[in-house]
């Protein structure tokens, strides 16, 4: 289980309100230990610290569940303290965001997203993980690790119902298809894919997905999400 905290400070400028960069610094402290089950690796916990900069474009018409427009993020890490982990080292993740309407009530979207640490192998733990909703929805969470990996999403949304004022906005039926790669991660299947279905509602508590997922090698699950979806 990894159990961070943190704390940081940005400055930034905007281009537009449509683009922004950030500066910033974050410290904080993190611990990965073994709750239960087979230890994958090393147990840690100490200090983090790390320099970030951070770019962001929308042109979506939502910010919490879009049905058109494009969304870019990119942010760049420099890490000068992690435990485990004597030597500074970089981390990058990036993800781009495409949503497309095909008629009034559904629309089409596309989202692809990676990270790496730029061939930096010796980091104290795992960068990224992949598993769980919305990160392949059929694996278990972070059931996949390592150091580099991509992830794309296809989808579709379509608008079901409007909620009355005090419970939210609206309630979606979603279809997805995922596949991904952890590069280093030799137990993952050649192709980590998996089809997942859903209910989405736009509630007044944030967004939140109920659905099931089939995915390669066997993997299936029913999940339940709170939180950001895109």
């Amino acid at each position: 289980m990894l159990t961070p905290a943190s704390i940081g400070g940005d400055l930034g400028y905007g281009f537009s309100r449509f683009s922004e960069i950030r500066l910033g610094y974050e410290v904080g402290t993190l611990d990965a230990r073994l709750r239960l089950g087979t230890a994958e690796f090393a147990s840690i916990s100490g200090r983090t610290g790390n320099t970030r900069l951070r770019y962001r474009m929308d042109h979506t018409d939502d910010p919490v569940i879009p049905r058109s427009g494009l969304d870019v993020v990119s942010t760049f890490r420099w890490f000068d303290s992690s435990p485990g982990e004597t030597t500074s080292f970089p981390v990058m993740e990036a993800q781009v965001g495409y949503f497309h309407p095909i008629t009034k009530p559904s629309s089409l979207f596309m989202i692809g997203e990676g990270g790496t640490t730029f061939g930096s192998t010796q980091n104290g733990y795992p960068q990224f993980f992949l598993g769980g909703a919305s990160r392949l929805s059929a694996y278990g969470t972070n059931e996949l690790f390592g150091d580099q990996y991509y992830l794309f999403r296809t989808g579709y949304l379509h608008d079901l119902l409007t909620l009355p004022p005090l419970a939210g906005r609206k309630i979606y039926a979603i279809a997805t298809f995922e596949f991904a790669k952890m590069y280093g991660f030799p137990a993952a299947s050649r192709f980590p894919c998996d089809f997942a279905a859903g209910i989405l509602a736009e509630t007044a508590v944030g967004p939140l997905l109920l659905g099931a997922s089939v995915g390669d090698s066997g993997h299936r699950k029913w999940f339940f999400q709170l939180g950001r979806v895109f």
